[in-house]
C-alpha cells in the first residue's frame, strides 16, 4: 500500500489505484477543504483509503452491517481530535472498481464520477447527509455548486444521450 501526505490530506491506495489518481484526489479534496472550511488558524486532516470492492466490502459489514460493496464510505470524527496540530476531520474509503461500473452504467467519465464521490463523502464528514428530503436538497445543492467550480456539470441531471 503506498501512501502520499500533503499538509491535510494522508492518502493511502491499493495497486488498482494510479499516482494521477491520487494526486487528483488530493486536488479535489484540498479544493474542498478550502471552500468549506475557514483558512483561519486552524488545520484540517482528511485521510484517504483509495481501495477496491473487496476492502470496501469488508469495511461496509464491519461498521455499516451491510455485506455489500459501496463507491464511498464516510467516517466523521466527531470530538476535538488534533494531531500535530491538524483537526482530525475523519476517514473516506473508496472503491475504484464500484466508482468504474457506476461511471460507465451512468455514461460519465470517470474523473468526473470520482470527483463527486470525494465532495460527496467529505460534506458527509462534515455532517451533511441525505436523511430527509431537505437534507438531501442541501447536500446535493453543495455538491452541484462545488463541482460547477471544478468545471464538472451537475450529476443529477440527466445526460442527453
Amino acid at each position: 500500500m503506498i501512501m502520499k501526505k500533503s499538509q491535510s490530506i494522508l492518502i493511502k491506495k491499493t495497486p488498482e489505484w494510479d499516482e494521477k489518481e491520487v494526486s487528483y484526489t488530493n486536488e479535489v479534496l484540498e479544493f474542498a477543504l478550502n471552500c468549506l472550511l475557514s483558512s483561519g488558524e486552524k488545520k484540517y486532516e482528511v485521510s484517504v483509503l483509495l481501495t477496491n470492492d473487496k476492502e470496501i466490502r469488508q469495511l461496509n459489514k464491519k461498521y455499516r452491517n451491510i455485506d455489500k460493496a459501496t463507491n464511498v464510505l464516510s467516517f466523521s470524527i466527531e470530538s476535538d481530535a488534533y494531531l500535530n496540530d491538524l483537526k482530525m476531520i475523519g476517514d473516506l474509503v473508496l472503491s475504484k472498481e464500484r466508482i468504474i461500473k457506476e461511471a460507465q452504467e451512468q455514461k460519465k467519465p470517470f474523473n468526473e464520477h470520482f470527483a463527486h464521490l470525494l465532495i460527496h463523502g467529505f460534506l458527509h464528514l462534515l455532517d451533511f447527509s441525505h436523511e430527509s428530503q431537505k437534507n438531501s436538497n442541501l447536500m446535493e445543492k453543495k455538491e452541484v455548486e462545488l463541482l460547477s467550480k471544478l468545471n464538472i456539470p451537475n450529476p443529477y441531471e440527466e445526460r442527453l444521450q
